[in-house]
């Protein structure tokens, strides 16, 4: 097995693995966007845990005040409600819980002496020793506060550092992506461009041997016209009549397909004829090519008129006709049967078979195509994929079936009742 060629990879190939890349760097912006989501919610939080301690310090300087209001009579209800609550937003500060469980303890049993008792009745000495008790609390808590900035200050540098990295990957795979198609880009306007000058190329070849071609062809078969006396050498002349044209309808045959598939139309000059006349026209020139062949017709005895092409009309009839006698069992008879129904005109070519397979049938209709068991017989597979164009061009079809162990190649075009 070769190694693929990365510069005849398909464009479909490309925009699959473009759109892989680009989901991919879409994932990894998402999965960055929600690590650092993650990052900045702990950071709230820690910031959060880092500002709270300053709730300890007023809880002291609010004792403190307490104190010295008692000993000089100012001491009022406004003054310890405050104090009341500032001890119990002291036990829910959301730095509590980084407290040691001694000061944790401290804080709880000076808010419970708070509430359970009235503050007002306490001797002012109680106050001052509660700011004796909490000052190591707020020491400790201003460390925690310290230390908590630090952690988030390392957590807003990673965040930076995160974003940075995320923002660089985004742009790397981006320019992957974008570096990528314009190559492919690239790679498919050059392509188009080394096809359009074999396209011209081809026309131009196409062209030279076409002319080339028919030349000798007309030459051969008008010097066998001359020949032709009617002596000892008549067979071997017929024989000759026979092989030029032969040469000649392979010729149009491939400068048909080639136009086909070169995206130019055939070019259909319809005019009113009677098909029966043509089916007999194509059995006349068909039993010269193959007289060992029996040759049989059934049509009904009235014209068959139809629109269309005279001369590919005959062409397309007689490459049916010539398949028949040419793929079809040595000495078996070659059935033509012409009929009109439902405004269809239908050509059926009867041979003895053996039937093709389905898929052998499919096949035959494609150009170039050659079967296994015809390989030894002469032809291109160029006639069957020109006539079933010949007859879409009319507003037909064309077909196959097998009728026991015989086959049938069929084609059918609109017909008219009259003549008129």
């Amino acid at each position: 097995m070769g190694v693929a060629d990365p510069d005849n990879r398909t464009p479909q190939t490309l925009n699959f693995w473009f759109g892989h890349l680009l989901i991919i760097s879409l994932l990894i912006l998402g999965f960055i966007l929600y690590y650092e989501q993650e990052l900045l919610e702990k950071a709230i939080a820690d910031a959060h845990d880092a500002n709270s301690a300053y709730q300890y310090s007023q809880l002291e300087r609010d004792l403190l005040t307490t104190a010295l209001g008692c000993r000089d009579g100012s001491l009022n209800n406004l003054r310890l409600i405050t104090l009341r609550q500032r001890s119990q937003l002291a036990v829910d500060s959301q730095n509590f819980h980084w407290l040691s469980p001694e000061s944790q303890q401290t804080l709880r049993r000076l808010s419970e002496s708070l509430q359970q008792s009235n503050p007002a009745s306490w001797p002012c000495e109680l106050f001052s020793g509660w700011a004796s008790i909490v000052h190591p609390v707020v020491i400790e808590a201003m460390d925690v506060s310290n230390a908590t900035r630090a952690r988030l200050l390392v957590k807003i540098r990673n965040l930076r550092r995160d974003t940075v990295l995320g923002l660089l990957v985004v742009i790397l795979f981006t320019t992957i992506v974008l570096i990528s198609t314009w190559r492919a880009s690239r790679r498919q306007r050059e392509k188009i461009a080394s096809l359009e000058s074999e396209k011209a190329f081809r026309e131009r070849l196409v062209g030279t041997i076409a002319h080339e071609l028919r030349t000798p062809i007309a030459t051969i078969s008008g010097f066998a016209e001359l020949l032709d006396r009617g002596d000892e050498n008549s067979e071997h002349i017929a024989r000759i009549k026979r092989m030029a044209q032969r040469l000649k309808q392979a010729l149009a045959d491939f400068l048909d397909l080639h136009r086909l598939q070169s995206d130019h139309p055939l070019v259909i000059n319809k005019n009113r004829l009677d098909l029966k006349a043509l089916l007999q026209e194509a059995l006349d020139i068909t039993r010269a090519q193959y007289p060992q062949t029996v040759f049989e017709l059934e049509a009904p005895p009235e014209p068959v008129w139809v629109v269309g092409d005279e001369m590919r009309l005959l062409s397309a009839i007689q490459n049916l006709l010539s398949n028949g006698a040419k793929y079809g069992p040595q000495g078996a008879p070659v059935k033509a049967r012409l009929f009109c129904q439902s405004d269809q005109a239908r050509i059926e070519i009867e041979d003895g078979g053996p039937p093709l397979s389905a898929e052998e049938a499919r096949a035959v209709f494609e150009p170039w195509t050659r079967l296994v068991r015809h390989q030894q017989l002469e032809g291109y597979g160029l006639g069957l994929p020109v006539v079933r164009e010949v007859v879409r061009l009319h507003g037909g079809d064309i077909g196959w079936q097998a009728r026991g162990s015989k086959q049938v190649f069929w084609l059918q075009i609109p017909c008219q009742k009259s003549s008129r």
